[in-house]
């Protein structure tokens, strides 16, 4: 099922008390070095595997996610596509502080987005270049292998209100010299080495997102924009493990993929679409489809013939049901988490979630259907058409459809 693997690294930030407070997330490739020159790709590619791969809760629990950003991402709107609760951006200490960059921050500031200060100098010059930028920043991030004790002292006065963080904190005097003149927080190998996290990837190709992408702004109907995401298999994917770390749609059930989109609005779309493009984690044009693709593919062709069979009348309805049924069943087993858990994030119809927790009502049975047909189980799969009425000559046109 795997369509290719990632690798990415984080390392805990923790509090006077050594309890963990947040983990700082980086780009890296298998052998932990950091190959993708543009920062921004960088920091597209680490939001894209924690809101889009991972999810949220499964790379940091409850802690804050700490991530680089530079200007271009800053002056990017896909910051607005992360809940704001989550995370925390740190700019660099080289950033040009200039108006536009004040202003963008003022407005993200006051959307809830908080910062950091990263790498930051006892130089009197660093104060007086960054203090127009002090009301929009909670924490500051010095390092200790960079920073002269006595200087730092002399400074703290100004830095009065704001979470000072030591990182390169490698030897326990450090930590104790640090925790006593004030810092709240810690990071460092002292406490832990970057973590390499690998995990599987589900890339949708590059060329579908940018084809949405370029739908979005054409301002076409949002049916249409549903349609080309039905030919995207892994893009939906992607699009429902978002919904899942972010909490978008949570409170009203859904029928369709459509009504999730609806739910999130073109304009969240275009930012979220514009994530994976900076990322370039799908930068390839892929010839093949993933086996993930077709193991979608061929759950939504069983159902979807099935459904045609018994009441052509209700086709177009239970389709777009079936459709959303063959995603979100795949959910639990690419993000290792619990069925129950996947539809406490992702609210489906009644119908929907019957069908996947427990095999029951009409699509419940189509659903069964297509995993006996899936797992070669004609016995089972003879029981359930004959409790759909459908005539058992249906079963090897069923077989057909397999793919994977």
């Amino acid at each position: 099922m795997d369509n290719a693997t990632h690798f990415f690294a984080r390392q805990p930030l923790l509090d006077r008390e050594e309890q963990i407070f947040g983990y700082e997330f980086f780009y890296r490739d298998a052998q932990g070095n950091n190959t993708m020159e543009d920062p921004r790709s960088a920091t597209a590619a680490v939001l894209v595997n924690l809101l889009n791969q991972i999810g949220l809760h499964k790379s940091a629990a409850d802690a804050l996610l700490f991530i680089n950003v530079d200007d271009s991402i800053l002056q990017s709107d896909i910051l607005f596509t992360l809940p704001p609760e989550r995370f925390v951006f740190e700019v660099p200490a080289t950033t040009s502080v200039t108006a536009k960059i004040r202003e963008r921050l003022t407005d993200l500031h006051r959307k809830g987005y908080r910062f950091a200060v990263d790498n930051a100098t006892c130089d009197p010059k660093f104060i007086e270049k960054f203090t127009p930028l002090f009301p929009f920043v909670d924490y500051i991030k010095f390092n200790t292998m960079a920073t002269d004790m006595e200087e730092l002292t002399r400074i703290l006065p100004y830095l009065k209100g704001k979470k000072l963080i030591a990182q390169r904190v490698e030897i326990p005097e450090v930590f104790e010299a640090y925790r006593e003149i004030g810092f709240d927080y810690f990071q460092g190998y002292f406490f832990a080495r970057l973590h390499l996290i690998q995990h599987n990837r589900i890339d949708p190709k590059h060329l579908g997102v940018i084809r949405i992408y370029n739908m979005l702004l054409s301002d076409m109907p949002l049916p249409q924009i549903a349609d080309e995401f039905k030919r995207h298999n892994e893009l939906s994917m992607q699009f429902l493990q978002y919904l899942t770390s972010t909490g978008l749609v949570s409170d009203a059930p859904s029928r369709s993929l459509e009504e999730l989109l609806e739910k999130v609005g073109p304009a969240r779309l275009e930012q979220w679409l514009m994530m994976i493009i900076y990322s370039k984690s799908s930068r390839k044009v892929e010839t093949e489809k993933s086996p993930l693709s077709l193991l979608i593919e061929q759950r939504i062709d069983i159902m979807t013939t099935v459904i045609g069979a018994l009441d052509p009348l209700e086709k177009a309805r239970m389709c777009d049901q079936a459709r959303l049924c063959a995603f979100v069943s795949l959910m639990d087993t690419v993000l290792n988490v619990p069925m129950s858990s996947v539809l406490q994030q992702v609210k489906v119809s009644e119908e929907v979630e019957e069908a996947l927790l427990s095999h029951s009502g009409k699509l419940g049975r189509i659903f069964a259907l297509a995993l006996a047909v899936e797992k070669d189980d004609y016995a089972a799969a003879q029981v359930l058409l004959k409790a759909l009425k459908l005539p058992p000559d249906l079963l090897p046109k069923l077989q057909e459809l397999k793919k994977v």
